[in-house]
């Protein structure tokens, strides 16, 4: 090869696959590259097809370790290749509004893992405001990574910006950490049963898919709906107007906690912190209490529980890194939660799995969202039972039980007269605070 001259692609040719992987792509493996980013494009999408292919299958070679790759759509197959890259994409809120029709369009064809450049890549201009609308969108997306181009212009750290808008983009930046257990767990469902972590609204709502109001609605696992802000704000209410629709059900605000009857739209006002998050009735979320740089099982876990109806939910764990889940080495612990007025029992037991791969015994804080302290607790713990702290925190009721062995069953029952909080969100509510 001539020098400075640029080796061209070749992924037909065997040789140069495996030069290109043994040479070039192994030892950057060994000195610590856990995966890497293959922004090749080619207008003939089956060469870039191939080359993904290929890449995929040869970062997954040691059964100590999962295929993993993040790429442009080779628009063959793409929901085989790991992670799919949007592509460079302008600062501005136009933008943004197009980020939630994406996803939702590619859950129609099976795929979940899209990755945009939160923020916008290059172009347009700074903006406090759409930053954190980003983070945001981000917190409840796919993929959360933040990409930008060179330069002192732009700004993806979240220090670099005023304190308020600091203090917002930490706040869902953490947020998003604590919904791990959460999203791995809908991730799973996506690998066993197929359905994608993004469903747009119109999937259970058909005639609003003509609705551009409500289009960009869509669905974030199996218990929240998410209804994106993708417009500036008032600058005299200093709120976004943004109307929003829920299904037919008993919906709640996940951050606040109030309630909205569903099968009805609603018109709200929305502060830079605020975020139109909803879960229905009898939701359980499971989150991880400890906000780390790193991605361990969780020892402490925190499960909010949404009262009014009865449900289960489905908590998947295994290291996250390597293959041994394929022999068995994961757990499933499954998550009840028996309502009934003033009678809240919670079962959390194990059901599927080998022990060593998550903790001999966790602590656990079960969140009873909208509920005031009862007066009669038990818990127990196969039978037996097990010390625990209980007090409340703002509108919420919260049972705290240490080192909980992770395989067996904990029961948690709470009983008191009219221990649920019923208030119905009101609109005025939003407009005395504006005024």
């Amino acid at each position: 090869v001539e020098a400075n001259k640029t080796i061209a692609f070749a992924p037909f040719n065997p040789t140069f696959l495996d030069i290109f992987m043994k040479l070039l792509l192994h030892p950057l493996e060994n000195y610590g590259s856990d995966f890497f980013w293959l922004d090749y494009f080619n207008r003939e999408k089956i060469s870039q097809f191939v080359l993904s292919h290929y890449m995929y299958l040869d970062s997954g070679r040691n059964e100590n370790k999962r295929s993993m790759l993040i790429s442009r759509n080779p628009l063959i197959a793409s929901h085989r290749y790991g992670i799919l890259y949007s592509g460079e994409t302008k600062v501005s809120f136009n933008t943004l509004k197009n980020l939630p029709y994406i996803n939702s369009s590619a859950a129609n064809i099976g795929l979940s893992w899209w990755s945009h450049d939160i923020g916008g890549f290059n172009g347009g201009m700074e903006d406090s405001e759409l930053y954190t609308r980003y983070i945001q969108f981000g917190c409840f997306s796919p993929i959360f990574r933040i990409h930008v181009d060179g330069g002192r212009y732009y700004k993806r750290e979240p220090w670099k910006w005023d304190i308020k808008t600091n203090l917002i983009v930490k706040d869902y930046m953490q947020l998003r950490h604590q919904l791990v257990p959460y999203i791995y767990s809908e991730a799973y469902r996506y690998y066993d049963a197929g359905i994608p972590l993004i469903k747009p609204l119109y999937h259970t709502n058909k005639e609003m898919y003509y609705d551009a109001l409500y289009r960009n609605e869509y669905y974030f696992g199996s218990e929240f709906l998410i209804s994106p802000l993708t417009d500036k704000k008032d600058e005299l209410m200093n709120r976004v107007v943004h109307k929003f629709y829920l299904p037919e059900g008993m919906w709640y605000d996940f951050k606040s906690g109030k309630k909205f009857p569903g099968g009805r739209s609603y018109v709200s006002f929305f502060k830079d912190e605020d975020y139109p998050v909803f879960v229905k009735s009898g939701s359980i979320i499971p989150m991880d209490v400890d906000i780390t740089n790193g991605l361990n099982i969780p020892d402490n876990l925190e499960i909010n529980i949404f009262p009014g109806m009865t449900n289960s939910y489905q908590l998947y764990e295994d290291d996250g890194i390597s293959n041994l889940y394929k022999s068995g080495y994961y757990l499933k612990t499954q998550i009840d939660y028996n309502y009934q007025a003033s009678n809240y029992t919670v079962i959390i037991r194990s059901i599927d799995g080998k022990s060593g791969i998550v903790p001999k015994t966790r602590n656990y804080v079960i969140r009873f969202r909208n509920t005031r302290k009862t007066s009669s607790i038990i818990v127990n713990f196969s039978g037996k039972d097990l010390p625990y702290e209980s007090y409340e925190d703002g509108n919420d009721f919260i049972v705290e039980v240490n080192d909980v062995s992770t395989v067996g069953q904990l029961t948690v029952n709470c009983k008191g007269k009219a221990i649920e909080i019923d208030s119905i969100r009101l609109i005025n509510e939003d407009i005395d605070s504006i005024i």
